[in-house]
């Protein structure tokens, strides 16, 4: 855990809750100080902080996510006219249909490393997200063998992406391949489509 805001809240709010922020907020902890800012201003000091609000997770993460002001550069872009998955194919990427089932999600496991799987494949994760999954067109020639000092934004870790939208709040999450061996590996890509490829935003949006 090499987030100073992670730091902080494991310190003062205990290991559990900090968990629990990396997992819902990981578009909030991409600027340094942002989110401690907002908990740190909410909520005093308590290790006892995770007990309350692990009963209404969905709540919190609205609650916090209300203090949130998207400031990046890339605004929403106009629509090109054409789907994700057009657009994904001229990234470089195969967009799967979105996940509906279960065993639509465990599909995709085979692409991750001993170590390195997500999460999302422990199951329940459709209980409150939509999910899809892009593979590189070349993924079959990107060997883990070949990364040995990973990096968030490296070939491996963007050669297979899980793009998920939570139901309530509607908030993006661009997943790593490498899960956990790097920073931040919730939000590859910044959790900005658009870094992927101009319009992207727009086209899952409006599609």
């Amino acid at each position: 855990m090499d987030n100073k805001d992670l730091k902080y809240l494991k310190k003062h709010y205990g290991e559990n809750f900090s968990h629990l922020c990396r997992e819902l907020f990981p578009t909030i902890l991409e600027k340094e100080g942002r989110l401690l800012k907002i908990i740190s201003k909410k909520f005093a000091h308590s290790h006892s902080l995770y007990e309350a609000v692990i009963k209404k997770k969905e709540d919190f993460k609205t609650f916090v996510y209300g203090f949130f002001t998207n400031t990046r550069k890339n605004k929403e872009v106009a629509s090109t006219g054409a789907t994700p998955e057009e657009l994904l194919d001229k990234a470089g990427y195969i967009l799967y249909p979105e996940c509906k089932t279960e065993d639509d999600i465990q599909k995709f496991k085979k692409y991750y490393a001993p170590g390195e799987v997500l999460c999302t494949f422990r199951g329940g994760r459709l209980d409150y997200c939509r999910v899809w999954f892009a593979v590189k067109k070349n993924v079959d020639e990107i060997k883990r063998k070949n990364f040995t000092h990973p990096s968030r934004q490296d070939e491996y870790g963007t050669s297979v992406i899980s793009i998920q939208f939570t139901n309530k709040q509607s908030t993006v999450s661009i997943k790593n391949r490498y899960n956990h061996r790097v920073s931040q590996p919730d939000s590859t890509f910044g959790n900005n489509l658009d870094n992927i490829i101009p319009g992207l935003t727009y086209a899952f949006t409006k599609n």
